[in-house]
């Protein structure tokens, strides 16, 4: 039987309508692992629910079936039994269960290869499990290391550098533009789901004024009001987030980034490398498309994703307007057809990108993100192999072994210490009689350990021989031997 085991269906696997039967909300996630706890099905249980996947990390018991269990549980749930074609789940058992939450955890299995959005998902999947007490001994171990895991590749590579969607390309613009958006106002045209994106990303790099300008004016109420109301968050799968704001600085600015940033400075007199401001709060308001021409006019940056088949934003219109404007304007068209003439982006102080542009900027981030995919996988190999040896050191038989080791350190040393104090006849007494007290004090302990081999749960096996390592240093005695040239180091 294995130690631990995960099942589960991804966007590798299974199409999106299996996904959405598939998929729990945290009060769901909650309620499916409160009732495995209640009847100990498993030993340890963690589900990860996102939009990409649906899995399930157990620390099995014999007899039970986890792709069995889980699907009787959703089933239950749900309210019926979630339809699931052949091929839509997979399994990995041991060190393959392992090295696949690591590459989880390090978005090396993400749809978008890089994205941010996964260990945050992991560490949310861990949260509810320990909540519910299915996350036991061994669980938190591996999560631990798989937070670990993701943390090293996000700080030792450019995997998750430079975005990797439109939305997300035009926020990695803006921030290089403007270098510093505190108190810079966002004109978003159009109430697509792209546009509101990319305007909560931008609105948490630090911009604080909103205004939706759309076609029918309830609609841009609804979404001024849905943006101000919370902070900005990228929707799940979304690679969307303020380059830089979880660690580490910005991305190295690829060439039309560069090019933008370097011209609107020279030409529109933008501040030279200003430090990044925090969220503030948002003010947000709605127009009408008649009101265009104004709401431009306050804007410092504009990004415009419709539906229309004409442009929105004519030169006839804002032309006038425009020419009379002192500051720098960025116009970031993701609309196909496109939103704004091309003829805007000739007036000075006027800067024009359109999606051809946000999407050579992404194809450069990917081709930046794949050269970086080696250097992620050998830290998550590495990883894999610390856990595996960790795991194997807490094994009955050589925690046996060390502990016996260790007793016979101790007698040794005891017998050189006091040996010399006995006259040579009673010597062998001295080591007879110190043998049988280490032979006592290790009963205990192996027979435990021996019972808890033959027939204890995974988990209370692992912890006692955790336990029992660190109540006598037995890893101290395996570094040792790995100093040797023994035994390989422990982690």
């Amino acid at each position: 039987m294995p130690e631990l085991s995960v099942i589960g269906a991804s966007y590798r696997t299974a199409p999106v309508e299996v996904r959405e039967r598939l998929a729990l909300a945290p009060g769901q996630v909650s309620e499916l692992l409160a009732a495995m706890h209640a009847e100990k099905i498993f030993d340890e249980a963690l589900v990860l629910s996102t939009c990409n996947r649906t899995e399930l990390y157990v620390v099995p018991r014999a007899q039970a079936d986890p792709l069995a269990c889980f699907l009787d549980h959703v089933g239950r749930i749900r309210g019926a039994p979630p339809e699931t074609p052949p091929g839509a789940f997979y399994r990995h058992d041991d060190t393959e269960a392992v090295r696949h939450v690591l590459r989880v955890a390090a978005s090396l299995d993400s749809q978008i290869v890089g994205e941010h959005e996964i260990l945050g998902q992991v560490k949310e999947a861990y949260r509810l499990a320990v909540e519910a007490r299915t996350a036991g001994f061994l669980l938190n171990r591996l999560l631990h290391r798989a937070f670990r895991a993701g943390k090293r590749v996000r700080t030792e590579t450019d995997l998750g550098r430079g975005s990797a969607s439109v939305a997300s390309a035009a926020v990695e613009l803006a921030t290089h533009v403007f270098s510093d958006l505190a108190g810079k106002t966002v004109l978003v045209v159009g109430a697509g789901r792209t546009a509101e994106t990319a305007a909560r990303a931008l609105l948490g790099c630090g911009a604080t004024n909103l205004i939706v300008a759309n076609r029918t004016l309830d609609r841009a109420r609804q979404l001024a009001d849905a943006i101000a109301r919370g902070p900005a968050e990228p929707v799940c799968g979304e690679d969307v987030s303020c380059p830089g704001a979880d660690e580490g600085p910005p991305a190295t600015c690829p060439a039309l980034v560069a090019e933008a940033a370097d011209q609107m400075r020279t030409e529109g007199g933008l501040p030279a490398d200003a430090p990044q401001a925090a969220f503030h709060e948002v003010t947000a308001e709605a127009v009408g498309l008649d009101d265009l021409p104004a709401a431009v006019a306050r804007a410092d940056l504009v990004i415009t994703s419709t539906s229309a088949a004409e442009p929105v934003l004519t030169h006839a219109a804002l032309a006038p307007t425009l020419r009379r404007r002192r500051g720098a304007l960025l116009l970031i068209d993701i609309a196909v057809p496109r939103d704004v003439d091309e003829r805007l982006g000739e007036l000075d102080n006027v800067y024009l990108y359109n999606i051809d542009d946000l999407d050579r900027l992404v194809a450069r981030n990917l081709e930046r993100r794949r050269q970086e995919i080696p250097k992620a996988e050998a830290i998550v190999e590495d990883e894999v192999a610390e856990f595996a040896r960790w795991l194997a050191s807490r094994g009955v038989a050589p925690t046996i072994r060390l502990l016996q080791k260790r007793l016979e350190g101790i007698q040794q040393a005891q017998i050189t210490r006091y040996g010399r104090k006995f006259a040579e006849a009673d010597r062998e007494q001295l080591e007879v009689f110190t043998r049988a007290l280490c032979s006592q004090i290790l009963h205990k302990p192996l027979a435990l350990l021996k019972g808890l081999s033959a027939d204890g749960s995974t988990s209370e096996r692992l912890a006692t021989a955790d336990l029992i390592r660190r109540l006598f240093d037995l890893d101290s005695l395996d570094e040792e031997a790995g100093r040797d040239g023994h035994t390989p180091r422990q982690p």
